[in-house]
């Protein structure tokens, strides 16, 4: 067949391809990872994870430590993202404005799934929602965190109560675990946490200080998304690089540094359960901007 084609045409063939795969692969690839409060921390696990992949799919690969995910919006709409880790809340709120696409969900073998729970001390006072009435609240990272923020308002104003004006007060420590130890040690009236803090070896003593008066549904997990107008060969090279890590050892240690077991193609039913908490909070003029 080659015979029938003149060497002057198949070396131009060839030069062109050449030349678009060097042109590819010599754009660098933008991901983002939010990181409120822990960037160093992120930076040190993922940096080696990109490394990585970079070897495995001969692209160079950014990596953008960021702090909320306003900025990764900002940053995408702008295209100087190309990916971003982000919790799926988040791409469920943007998804109308066509902004990025679902690409990989993460793995994690060691959770049964995570919930946002309200807590109080064992011996408190406080039996029910309603019994917080001119108390303090502890929420964190505020109009960010889907877990810490923005689910544990929906969850109240299903109950009846404008979290603005119930409370005393809310305040807002940095982490969860600030928040699990503020109310063991009865520093804090109540909190929210998420159910997999209690499976942290140093986190499993402070079961037995507490109780739960309130819990969402089963809530999934971070997800990557990808820029809507992204280069859609070089996202089916990222896409395989980054489902194959779990089949080898280097990859399965880095996967376990930044604290997931692997990825896996999207399964979007995982965004239903979000839907509902959104719509709680459009309701009530709460929704981020």
């Amino acid at each position: 067949m080659l015979d029938l084609i003149p060497r002057s045409r198949i070396i131009t063939l060839l030069c062109m391809f050449i030349i678009l795969a060097v042109g590819i692969s010599a754009v660098p690839v933008n991901i983002a990872v939010p990181a409120s409060g822990e960037g160093m921390e992120k930076l040190l696990s993922w940096t080696p994870l990109i490394k990585y992949l970079e070897k495995e799919t001969g692209l160079e690969i950014n990596l953008n430590i960021v702090r909320d995910h306003r900025t990764i919006k900002e940053e995408l709409e702008q295209k100087n993202y190309d990916f971003a880790l982000i919790d799926p809340f988040w791409y469920e709120n943007w998804k109308k404005t066509e902004l990025c696409l679902p690409f990989l969900e993460t793995i994690d073998n060691k959770a049964t799934g995570i919930r946002s729970i309200l807590i109080v001390h064992k011996s408190s006072i406080f039996r029910t929602l309603k019994d917080l009435e001119n108390s303090n609240i502890a929420l964190t990272v505020p109009y960010d965190s889907a877990l810490g923020f923005y689910i544990p308002l929906a969850l109240m104003f299903n109950q009846g109560i404008d979290p603005f004006s119930y409370f005393k007060a809310i305040v807002f420590p940095e982490t969860f675990e600030s928040i699990l130890k503020g109310v063991a040690y009865g520093k804090l009236d109540s909190g929210f946490i998420t159910t997999d803090l209690l499976d942290v070896m140093g986190n499993r003593r402070y079961r037995n200080d507490i109780r739960i008066l309130l819990e969402s549904e089963i809530l999934p997990g971070p997800v990557i998304v990808v820029r809507n107008d992204f280069n859609v060969d070089l996202a089916r090279i990222i896409r395989r690089a980054m489902i194959l890590l779990t089949d080898k050892d280097e990859g399965a240690r880095l996967l376990s540094g930044i604290g997931i077991s692997g990825f896996k193609e999207i399964d979007e039913g995982i965004f239903e359960v979000l839907r509902n908490y959104i719509e709680v909070l459009d309701i009530n003029n709460a929704s981020p901007e």
